[in-house]
């Protein structure tokens, strides 16, 4: 599929204050900021928000982004809040084949409890089946990860099941919650 520039390097509006914006490599220091003051909190759930996760990974990591998002395999963006940088959002690798994907997400603690990422979440999922024409759109949480969990549940995602030991998180696999929801499902796509 021909990479479509409109699409790809858009702002995504979420609701008053808040935008996703694609990503770019000069985003790093900014999201460096933001994973430093949480690094602890995301260390828990995600297996690369380790002490030895610098800036030079980040930015080799964006530049990766950047090239998936113009190729559209995925889009990963920045979630902003009253113009300060305040997590990220992704739709992972695009299966075209099947027309699925699964987001990912983390917030800066910052921004938590205003339902900061169930908005983005909620534009992201419109953005996958009405943008992208993707079919099918999947969130894995690790088992215990609660927080995370709630937002596929206040979005009428489908719990489906569990995925046994399907992560490595702190020298062990854990297991992961996968919900989903189809495009027929979603309200406006």
């Amino acid at each position: 599929m021909e990479p479509d520039i409109t699409i790809t390097s858009r702002v995504i509006p979420v609701g008053p204050g808040i935008e996703l914006r694609p990503v770019t490599a000069a985003d790093a220091p900014a999201l460096m900021s933001v994973i430093d003051r949480n690094r602890t909190r995301l260390s828990e759930w995600l297996l690369w928000a380790t002490p030895e996760y610098s800036e030079a990974d980040l930015r080799a990591f964006l530049v990766k982004r950047e090239d998936e998002n113009l190729a559209r395999e995925a889009l990963t963006t920045t979630i902003w809040c009253d113009g300060v940088l305040a997590g990220s959002i992704a739709m992972h690798q695009i299966d075209w084949l099947r027309r699925n994907t699964s987001i990912g997400y983390w917030l800066d603690l910052r921004h938590k409890g205003r339902g900061v990422a169930t908005q983005a979440c909620r534009a992201l999922v419109t953005e996958a089946f009405s943008t992208y024409g993707l079919h099918r759109v999947e969130i894995r949480c690790a088992a215990g990860n609660e927080r995370s969990a709630a937002i596929p549940r206040r979005l009428g995602f489908r719990e489906e099941g569990v995925l046994r030991e399907a992560e490595p998180l702190h020298g062990k696999f854990v297991d992961l919650r996968l919900f989903s929801m189809l495009a027929g499902e979603w309200p406006g796509a």
